[in-house]
Order: structure tokens, then C-alpha cells, then sequence
């Protein structure tokens, strides 16, 4: 499937502009795929606005994660709305996956900063202020290295000994 990009090229034959976006929606060349894709969405606004409605949609949905960041700055400014159902609600499916997982993650990462700033600071209440070089351990570590840390700390006689690993 050739690549057509350029503007003319797309007016010219809109349909193979619009398959063109499609095929090379998820290429790794995100630049050249949303170059692809403006060139098409640009050639259809031309057209009835049925196929015209049908085609940006088909041509966003076939486009890669990172490309639509690139398509939708641009439609989003254009004031556009999906048209069809189908990609009403694949599209709103997509959002409303994206924010579950980022609030998983965004609790996750909160967790573990907690933890963190939990055993650094009773690490400085046990054995007076830590170094930075400490602190940069203790920071990196993983949970279970956390745990461990946490449970030398109880008997440990000195901040090394706490550390354990880490140190």
C-alpha cells in the first residue's frame, strides 16, 4: 500500500488516501503516519459529509497509541466529534480503559512513594538525619527490600545494619 502524504496526492484519489492512513496507522514512523492520516482526514473534508464522517472516523480508530495524540490535537480544535456509534463508543471505551489503568497505577505509584517516605522517616527518627546517598538507596529500592529494611530497623543497632543491602 503506498504511503500517500502529500495533500494533492490525497485529494486526488481520497478513498486510496484514506486505505493508505488506515494500513499505515500503526506504523512505528508516528511522524509518517500522522502525516498520512492529516493528508487523508484534509482530502475527506472535501467530500459528502456522510463519507466524509465515516472515514475520520475509520482513519483515527485505525491510528497507533502515540499517533492520535498527533490527529487529535488538531480535530479536537476543529471542534470534531466522532460521528458514527461505533466509533462513539469504541472510542469512549478506550477513554474510560485508559483511566481505570491510570488511576491503578496512579495508586500504585502513591503507595509506594508512601512507603517510602514512611521508612525514611522512621529510619531518621530511629538513627537522626540521613545522608543523601540514603535516602537515594531507599528511594530506589523495591518493595521487598523495603520490607526487609523495615523489619532490621526493629532490632538493628545502627543505620548500616538497618540497611542491610541497601548499604
Amino acid at each position: 500500500m503506498p504511503a500517500v502524504a502529500g495533500l494533492q496526492a490525497a485529494k486526488e484519489n481520497v478513498e486510496l488516501a484514506v486505505l493508505s492512513a488506515i494500513e499505515h496507522g500503526q506504523s512505528t514512523d508516528i511522524p509518517l503516519a500522522a502525516r498520512i492520516a492529516s493528508a487523508a482526514i484534509l482530502a475527506s473534508a472535501d467530500i459528502d459529509a456522510e463519507r466524509s464522517r465515516l472515514y475520520l472516523d475509520l482513519i483515527l480508530i485505525s491510528l497507533s497509541k502515540s499517533a492520535p495524540e498527533a490527529i487529535e490535537a488538531t480535530m479536537n480544535s476543529l471542534g470534531y466529534e466522532y460521528q458514527s456509534d461505533f466509533a462513539r463508543r469504541y472510542f469512549g471505551q478506550g477513554k474510560a480503559e485508559g483511566r481505570i489503568e491510570g488511576r491503578q497505577e496512579g495508586r500504585q505509584e502513591g503507595r509506594q512513594e508512601g512507603r517510602v517516605d514512611l521508612t525514611l522517616k522512621l529510619l531518621a527518627l530511629r538513627f537522626g538525619q540521613l545522608p543523601d546517598a540514603t535516602q537515594a538507596r531507599v528511594r530506589s529500592a523495591k518493595d521487598a527490600q523495603l520490607d526487609a529494611v523495615v523489619e532490621r530497623m526493629l532490632t538493628a543497632q545502627t543505620l548500616e545494619e538497618a540497611l542491610g543491602p541497601l548499604y
